[in-house]
C-alpha cells in the first residue's frame, strides 16, 4: 500500500477537514509515526482544483502499518 507522507503540522491542521460536501481528510500513522494520506482516484480528482491540490505533489511512499501488540 502506498500513500503520501505529510508533516505532523499538516496532519493536525487538516484532520477531519471536509474537502467537499461529504469527504474529509483522515490521516493515519505508520510504524514510524509518520502521517500518511490516502486518496482514491476520485478524491485526487476532487481536490485537484481546490486549495489542497498541493497535496497531490507529494510523492507516494510505501506504508507499513503499526502492529497491534
Amino acid at each position: 500500500m502506498e500513500g503520501r507522507i505529510v508533516t505532523n503540522q499538516t496532519a493536525e491542521q487538516l484532520q477531519n477537514v471536509f474537502f467537499d460536501s461529504d469527504t474529509f481528510f483522515n490521516f493515519v500513522q505508520d510504524i514510524n509515526d509518520s502521517y500518511f494520506l490516502f486518496l482514491s482516484e476520485q478524491d485526487a480528482i476532487d481536490i485537484s482544483t481546490t486549495e489542497y491540490a498541493y497535496l497531490l505533489e507529494i510523492p507516494l511512499s510505501p506504508y507499513i502499518p503499526k502492529t497491534l501488540d
